[in-house]
């Protein structure tokens, strides 16, 4: 077959063809024809074509059976343009089907000049086919697209007997909540690029669109994976899809291929993973914002994230860390922690929602209040916004973007990790969101590394300055999680009013629940020397005790100076926060795991997620002022460490050596320590040397036996 030619009868199905047209569609003659003639070769095309399956040769030249302007108009397009806009958005429409109108088309079109740039453009695209080295021009997308509505919208139509599309690197579950998630969603209208509309003959009302193809080839490979047989398929604007699907193989294809060398197509094989810091972060989580679209009125809002990952990307970390792909975590795993109330309630949307059980959807799962914000938009409350078509998978997403890197890291596949993820979960409680938070996804990431990987004891340290609430809750009975926050408290009266230090555990967890409850309002402020004081005197003597497997880490950023005080009022800095990271690296083998929670100045937590991934890749930290090393810490941070160590050291004893030296700057902890170790190492010595001086004298007065005299040898 020579490349970008015709196609003959050999090669392509003609079941659909009228027999009138057969000697046109197979013979490719080049003959001028009458406009009459070729009237009516368009009139039966167009009939053919919404009346029969199509012909599907999805990665060949265009038939001279398809004549007149809209070939020309859509190869011109091929020529010229390197991109184009989706069908989804574009609705193209067939031609006008009065012969009026099609006449004066026709006429328009002189048929001599028609194939002559017919055969130009086949020329054309014959070159680009040749070009194995060589992609198509794609638009400038994120790498971390993810290909999870595709891979949904796909499967909707499985269910309803359009196309058979394996889902690769998914379990299957039989539970409702997995049948439900497996046939999530996906809703939008205002999908990625460069895109093949495939829809199902009896399905054109509109009911379903097709999936978008972020990459072409990733997914045109799951389009023919399995080899079979096509079904009835209308495929729309042959040619832009061979300018920019790459060539596949003879047995995903059905159809022998265009030339021996054909294009290159993206490697859709396994990441190889490096033993080195991971980064996961994905688009679909900037979907999740109220719908006014005010990023001034929510400060949670999707900018959050893109900036953090273009900082990783501009300061060249990001090159250094391996890139994990996200998913959305099921609905069983979110119950892990959260009701199957609540995670129906927030995990679920209205395009699948009709797939639960009818009894589930008995009560108020079905009848979703929210209040009216001022802004116009809907929410739990005036913080925590909901958008009913796109929050629920956003939410998942996050959860399941943890999951997976923490997993690899436990597993030890990856050394440590950082997920850039929203919107935040330490405060989403059992039942209840609040905060900005629906789905706790650190606590579900700890409670499934016990589950799934036998992991057997977790540190969560939490830094954000709003406590934990949703957390503590998880895990306030339980021995095997150690949860330490480090949070502003001003007894009780800053949100969310939780944390206090007396609130140590409960039954078998009594003393694994350690809150640093910081109290005294801003003036003066908490800063670097509290926060470093904390954790040597608090934080890393009864972690070192615990010695745990896994240390999850929510990473909130509002504590950072830039803050003000409704939703900080601190002034730690970016630089300490990676110094901090630094310390909980010696824990758990290096097996640290950052989820992003709160902050939301942009410069301040891109400052500190840069000062974090640079401490998990070990790269040379910037060193500490040393006015923040000689500074001590304010008396209302030692009032408030003071009062946590007199309550943990009933369960932790390794805090109470500390109690003496709260009021100590940095210097002269480490100068007391240094002494302190000279010290211990003096008395040891002393004791050793004692001890060979008192074996020497027992040695000396021992009775010793006589020397016997040397026999002499005779002399010979």
């Amino acid at each position: 077959l020579r490349q970008g030619g015709t196609l003959t009868g050999k090669f392509m199905s003609t079941s659909s063809i009228p027999g009138c047209l057969l000697g046109v569609a197979l013979e490719g003659d080049g003959s001028p024809h009458g406009h009459a003639s070729l009237l009516q070769h368009v009139l039966l095309l167009e009939q053919a074509r919404q009346q029969s399956t199509l012909i599907a040769v999805p990665l060949h030249g265009q038939s001279p059976l398809v004549t007149g302007e809209r070939v020309a108009t859509s190869m011109r397009t091929v020529g010229k343009l390197p991109r184009h806009r989706p069908l989804s958005r574009t609705q193209s429409s067939p031609l006008p089907q009065s012969p009026q109108a099609l006449q004066q088309l026709v006429m328009q079109q002189q048929h001599q000049q028609f194939l002559e740039k017919q055969k130009q453009q086949q020329l054309q695209l014959g070159k680009i086919l040749t070009k194995t080295g060589e992609l198509p021009r794609q638009p400038t997308t994120h790498p971390e697209e993810t290909e999870e509505e595709l891979t949904e919208q796909q499967e909707v139509l499985l269910g309803e007997g359009a196309l058979t599309m394996p889902r690769e690197g998914s379990t299957e579950s039989e539970s409702t909540q997995e049948d439900l998630e497996e046939e999530d969603e996906e809703e939008d209208g205002e999908e990625e690029e460069d895109c093949i509309q495939v829809k199902d003959e009896e399905g054109e009302s509109g009911a379903e669109e097709g999936p978008d193809l972020e990459e072409p080839g990733a997914g045109y490979k799951k389009l023919f994976s399995d080899a079979q047989p096509l079904q009835p398929l209308q495929v729309y604007q042959a040619p832009l899809s061979l300018a920019t699907v790459p060539h596949q193989a003879l047995g995903r294809t059905q159809s022998s291929p265009a030339a021996p060398g054909g294009m290159k197509s993206p490697p859709d094989q396994p990441v190889k993973h490096l033993f080195t810091t991971g980064v996961v972060y994905d688009t679909f989580m900037l979907k999740h914002q109220c719908m006014c679209g005010n990023t001034h009125v929510h400060p949670e809002h999707a900018g959050r994230i893109q900036s953090i990952w273009s900082r990783l990307q501009e300061t060249g970390l990001l090159s250094k860390c391996e890139r994990i792909r996200g998913r959305k975590a099921t609905l069983d795993e979110i119950q892990t922690v959260h009701s199957e109330y609540h995670t129906l309630l927030y995990g679920t949307s209205p395009l699948n929602r009709q797939k639960l059980d009818s009894k589930k959807l008995l009560g108020p799962i079905s009848q979703k209040m929210y209040a009216v914000l001022p802004c116009g938009g809907i929410g739990v409350d005036s913080d925590t916004v909901w958008n009913e078509m796109h929050s629920s998978s956003a939410v998942r997403m996050a959860v399941g973007c943890l999951l997976e890197l923490a997993f690899k890291v436990a597993a030890g596949e990856l050394k440590n990790g950082f997920a850039i993820i929203r919107p935040p979960g330490h405060h989403a409680e059992e039942s209840t969101a609040m905060g900005f938070c629906f789905f706790n996804s650190v606590a579900i990431t700890a409670k499934l590394l016990q589950q799934k990987l036998n992991v057997g004891k977790v540190l969560i340290v939490d830094w954000d300055i709003h406590h934990g609430n949703g957390t503590q809750q998880a895990f306030y009975n339980d021995p095997s999680v150690l949860y330490i926050s480090l949070h502003r408290y001003d007894n009780g009266n800053f949100f969310p009013g939780s944390g206090a230090p007396e609130e140590v555990g409960g039954g078998p967890g009594v003393g694994y629940n350690v809150n640093v409850a910081w109290t005294g309002g801003v003036d003066p402020p908490i800063g670097d020397v509290e926060y470093l004081t904390a954790f040597r005197t608090v934080v890393m003597p009864i972690a070192h005790e615990f010695s745990p497997d896994v240390v999850l880490v929510s990473a909130g950023f509002d504590a950072v100076e830039g803050h003000l005080s409704p939703l900080g009022g601190y002034s730690v800095t970016a630089r300490c926060f990676g110094h901090l990271t630094r310390q909980l690296m010696t824990l758990a083998g290096g097996r640290v795991v950052l989820a992003l929670e709160g902050g939301h100045d942009l410069t301040a937590i891109c400052d500190a997620s840069e000062a974090c991934v640079s401490a998990l890749l070990s790269v040379e930290l910037q060193p500490l002022d040393e006015a923040v090393l000689q500074q001590k810490p304010n008396i209302n941070a030692v009032a408030t460490l003071e009062k946590v160590i007199e309550i943990q050291s009933k369960h932790w004893s390794c805090v109470q050596k500390f109690a003496a030296g709260l009021g100590r700057s940095l210097r002269e902890a480490q100068a007391g320590e240094t002494e302190e170790a000279e010290t211990v190492s003096a008395m040891a010595l002393l004791s050793v040397g004692a001890e060979q001086a008192q074996a020497a004298a027992a040695r000396e007065h021992s009775p010793r036996p006589a020397e016997e005299p040397m026999e002499q040898e005779p002399a010979l």
